[in-house]
């Protein structure tokens, strides 16, 4: 049984049918969501390793692509992305991962060998985690009079995004732990001034880094369920595709598993530790952030042992940000006083 028929469910269903498994050896179980596209709330933005993990699976990623914007805006600094950020359909990408599926809304009465908790931040079968972190996070579809940007402002511990989609359309939120939810809804309503909203949700991201044990009795955890979201960027999509490779790589081995998780993702730790000691502080180390250059660069898609100068600016931008964050801080502190 895949518990969630979200990517991380939809993606493994796709893979075990490819690899042989019987259609009628799997069932999906998810209650669905009341959201006007029919997911939980979420970003619909990803990077250059979605298109190789797309035909791994038979599937084409340029159905999915909406945009692919050239340069990024961050705290006042541009940045060329071309080719590294795409926002794709998400639904549409999850009906496709899930055709031919029926997706109950409920378990049946059928004893099963195996659970796959697919469930995101409800971990609805391997339960919950006592040392859990989860960030509140508020968005909006709206439709723009003229196509926006791709942007990202930082904002305390946490921050607030437009995401381009198709047309003049885009998602803008904000995701923190240090605004309380009116002070997150005046960002979205800021950012979106000007544009009309076709519909709102709001949600959670996981910010624990990988969950272990990933696998307790016969339910194993895969994407978000396990932990494996990067706290500090919100990146999830990715994670969720290759955790479940992993988990049919090693579908008879727990602790097989678990090791290759930790090995792809257990950095997510230290991005974690990262987010804390920011918020504890008021102040980002830089110096951990430059030490994970490696595996930003993995997350990306890019070949980290030949990063073209275009690779080396993006990087050096996204340092920058960092670095002004604090001036950031200040200016709110004074926004919010005045």
């Amino acid at each position: 049984m895949i518990a969630g028929a979200g990517i991380a469910g939809g993606y493994l269903r796709r893979l075990l049918v490819k690899r042989g498994v019987s259609l009628g050896d799997i069932e999906i179980v998810d209650p669905g969501s009341l959201t006007r596209c029919g997911i939980p709330s979420c970003g619909f933005a990803t990077t250059k390793q979605f298109f190789s993990l797309c035909r791994e699976v038979g599937l084409e990623p340029e159905k999915y692509i909406l945009a692919s914007p050239d340069v990024g805006y961050a705290n006042g600094i541009k940045f060329t992305i071309k080719g590294h950020i795409f926002s794709i359909d998400k639904p549409a990408f999850i009906r496709d991962l899930l055709e031919g599926a029926a997706v109950n809304s409920s378990p049946s009465d059928m004893a099963v060998e195996r659970i796959i908790d697919a469930t995101g931040t409800a971990r609805a079968y391997i339960g919950k985690y006592e040392h859990d972190v989860l960030y509140p996070c508020i968005q909006k579809k709206v439709e723009f009079p003229h196509p926006p940007a791709l942007a990202e402002y930082p904002h305390h511990v946490g921050y607030s995004w437009v995401i381009p989609l198709e047309g003049s359309s885009a998602h803008v939120g904000i995701g923190s732990n240090t605004y309380n939810s009116e002070a997150m809804k005046k960002v979205v309503e800021s950012l979106s001034q000007g544009a009309q909203t076709t519909c709102g949700c709001q949600g959670f991201i996981r910010g624990t880094g990988p969950i272990l044990p990933l696998v307790q009795g016969n339910v194993w955890a895969v994407g978000e369920a396990g932990g494996l979201v990067d706290p500090l960027s919100g990146a999830g999509i990715i994670p969720a595709m290759v955790s479940a490779k992993l988990l049919v790589d090693h579908w008879d081995d727990p602790k097989g598993y678990e090791a290759a998780i930790m090995r792809k993702y257990g950095w997510f730790r230290v991005t974690a530790e990262l987010v804390q000691e920011w918020q504890d502080k008021g102040a980002l180390n830089i110096r951990k952030l430059l030490g994970l250059r490696r595996e930003y660069a993995e997350l990306a898609g890019l070949d980290y042992s030949v990063l073209s100068l275009a690779h080396i600016n993006l990087i050096r931008s996204m340092l920058r940000i960092a670095l002004r964050v604090p001036n950031m801080r200040q200016r709110l502190r004074m926004n919010q006083r005045s």
